[in-house]
């Protein structure tokens, strides 16, 4: 029910803040030339658009009561009169700090009541209005819509933008922004790991330096009865350096006959990969220095690459499976680079980013990476690591008794020629060499780089990884791959990712029902921050303090940290005592220290408020185990079991064998 009312409110939205946000003037009287700060907002085939949308949500569009789209058509009185060969055009100029606005829409038939309605002026087959309505618009500008209508179109919806118009004329209201940030206090608020506001004030502007280089910003969104396409294209300025990285890149290609067959598929061709990189440093260095990473050293490696590389990954709960093939720039010295240099650096970078943890949050400082020992594949040597990296967005000890919620991963490498090859085993990696051997210099063909997930594999591993999350025990539908595509080409970047309508409408049907499931069994601190979040602005700022505390809590326990995630869930329960999930993770924390008595309190008082929360059963039960209570853990087990907790199942039928 709740997706049904944000899909209303977005596409409501959509068109209605078009016509009816009411910009405080009008467009005066200029030249066309005169429009360097112009937002231009194109829209075709508004009805098949819409039908899209219904059909989406599961509504039959004849059916306008129960369409969340009717509201728009009854204010456009209809859509029919609309004319879906030409575009829907709008545009919006900045000058003094106001905002103006005009607009086109093409017609196949007049629509009278659409023209008193919205004061629009008729031409010979559209109708041209001001926003608010009841102004004027110029010849100039009208012009400049006409135009603009008969272009080509490129999607259901296109924003196009001039950046760096729009930067230099706000250039005052950003600085003064940033200069705030600067000065925002620090303290406990602030988040554990991470920059400093001074940090984040660098970052943005040496964004703001890199974004004055580009011209122009095209957004799109193209809703189609087979596929939905979400599409970015930035143009740089000529003679720019971000210009001359938008290069198509290398015309020959080693690893056209390689392809992977992973949960996640990824290929590049050949680019100028320090350059970008060096790019990203200076945008970025500061801001990930903060969370233990050496971006300088990353764009140092990277000279070792030619940017040409293919590869995949599959998630589960328990690993993370990953293979690749890189093209190295210099074939005489490639088991050098991966011995002496790559092989230094990745445990380099494994032990900062373990530095950086355990400065901000507290455990031992442990290289993430272990060197595993060497050993020869099929005639080549071939070194190792091992890691281990958390998974962030779980609580602590949530699954299976004894699984410490690590991502464990081990990748085995070797070179063949000038190619680096990568796999999470001795196996596949001799599967690589095989394919390696083979692989041949061909002519370079499509884009600059590809991507493409299996989207029910992904998701269904992060159910695995979050058993709390509602639904996450119910089977996923079976969907198809969304793919991602990127190109450079002639001082433009261009990015789009798509996805079959059908999985879209099939992944909506499965979130309702789970929330539909969810809302008829909400637990009672489920119930009642959804109510505080309805309620004035000082208690929405409060309900945000709340998140910011159990954030702060989850990410320490997940960390291993228990002492201070105790202290970060106690600040949840004084800001708000009916909130079982705090006292819930509170209790498993208790837990972990060994501090029991206050585990079960804890946990006594999440049941009180969530009485029926099998996952609630079953992390006192787990506490219960850990003290040495097996007969009150087996008690919790088997409520927890008959109230659907899947953990709690397995946990039984495998102690009955």
């Amino acid at each position: 029910m709740r997706i049904k009312h944000v899909w209303r409110k977005v596409f409501i939205a959509f068109i209605g803040l078009i016509l009816m946000c009411g910009w405080r003037s009008v467009l005066s009287a200029q030249e066309k030339a005169n429009y360097p700060d112009t937002i231009l907002i194109r829209i075709s085939e508004l009805e098949k658009t819409l039908d899209v949308i219904d059909e989406l949500i599961g509504v039959v569009p004849a059916q306008s009561m129960n369409s969340p789209t009717a509201q728009l058509r009854g204010m456009l009185m209809g859509t029919n009169w609309i004319d879906p060969t030409r575009l829907i055009v709008m545009v919006c100029d900045f000058n003094n700090a106001q905002t103006s606005a005009a607009m086109l829409i093409p017609f196949q038939q007049s629509n009278e009541n659409f023209q008193m309605a919205f004061k629009a002026v008729a031409g010979p087959d559209y109708y041209v209005l001001a926003l608010p309505p009841g102004g004027t618009v110029s010849d100039a500008v009208k012009a400049v819509l006409v135009d603009a209508s008969g272009a080509k179109a490129t999607a259901s919806l296109s924003v196009e933008l001039n950046i760096r118009a729009l930067l230099n004329k706000f250039d005052a209201q950003i600085m003064e922004g940033l200069n705030k940030l600067e000065n925002f206090p620090q303290g406990e608020g602030n988040p554990p790991f991470g920059p400093n506001p001074q940090d984040i004030k660098t970052m943005l502007l040496k964004m703001l330096e890199v974004a004055e280089q580009v011209e122009t910003l095209t957004m799109g969104l193209d809703l189609r009865p087979d596929k939905i396409t979400m599409s970015y294209e930035a143009k740089a300025s000529d003679g720019s350096e971000l210009a001359g990285l938008f290069t198509q890149g290398g015309k020959t290609s080693f690893l056209d006959a390689y392809k992977p067959k992973q949960q996640m598929n990824f290929r590049s061709r050949s680019y100028d990969m320090t350059g970008m990189l060096n790019l990203l440093e200076r945008c970025f260095g500061k801001f990930y220095e903060s969370v233990g990473i050496n971006f300088a050293g990353m764009a140092a490696i990277c000279e070792g690459f030619t940017g040409e590389m293919a590869g995949g990954a599959s998630f589960s709960k328990d690993s993370f499976d990953f293979e690749a093939i890189s093209v190295l720039n210099d074939l005489k010295s490639a088991s050098v680079f991966l011995e002496e240099v790559y092989m230094p650096w990745m445990m380099k970078f494994g032990q900062d980013m373990a530095t950086a943890m355990a400065k901000d949050l507290g455990g031992d400082a442990k290289n993430l990476y272990v060197q595993t020992p060497d050993s020869t594949v099929d005639g080549y040597k071939v070194i190792g690591v091992k890691a281990r990296f958390p998974f962030i967005a779980m609580p602590n000890g949530m699954n299976t008794p004894g699984m410490d919620m690590m991502i464990n991963s081990e990748t085995r490498m070797t070179t063949v020629g000038k190619l680096l090859l990568m796999a999470s085993n001795d196996k596949r990696l001799s599967e690589l060499i095989k394919i390696a051997k083979g692989l041949k210099t061909v002519p370079a063909r499509g884009p600059f780089m590809t991507m493409d997930i299996d989207m029910t594999g992904y998701l269904d591993f992060i159910m695995d990884m979050m058993p709390m999350a509602p639904g996450s025990k119910r089977p996923l539908p079976k969907m198809g791959r969304i793919t991602f595509l990127v190109d450079l080409k002639g001082g433009r970047a261009s990015a789009k990712w798509s996805i079959m309508t059908d999985d879209i409408k099939a992944l909506v049907a499965s979130f309702k029902n789970v929330a539909m499931a969810s809302s008829e069994k909400a637990p009672a601190g489920t119930e009642t921050q959804r109510k505080a979040e309805e309620d004035t602005p000082e208690k929405k700022e409060e309900i945000d303090i709340v998140r910011h505390w159990f954030d702060r809590g989850m990410l320490f326990s997940t960390y291993g940290n228990h002492k201070k995630a105790v202290k970060s869930f106690k600040k949840v329960i004084e800001l708000s005592p009916d909130n079982s999930t705090a006292h819930f993770n509170q209790g498993i924390s208790y837990g972990e220290l060994g501090e029991y008595e206050k585990a079960i309190s804890s946990l006594d008082k999440a049941l009180e408020l969530s009485p029926k929360n099998g996952m609630y059963f079953y992390g006192r039960g787990r506490v219960y185990l850990l003290s040495g209570d097996k007969d009150n853990a087996i008690e919790d087990f088997k409520r927890a079991a008959a109230l659907g907790n899947r953990d709690a199942q397995d946990y039984l039928e495998s102690a009955a064998h």
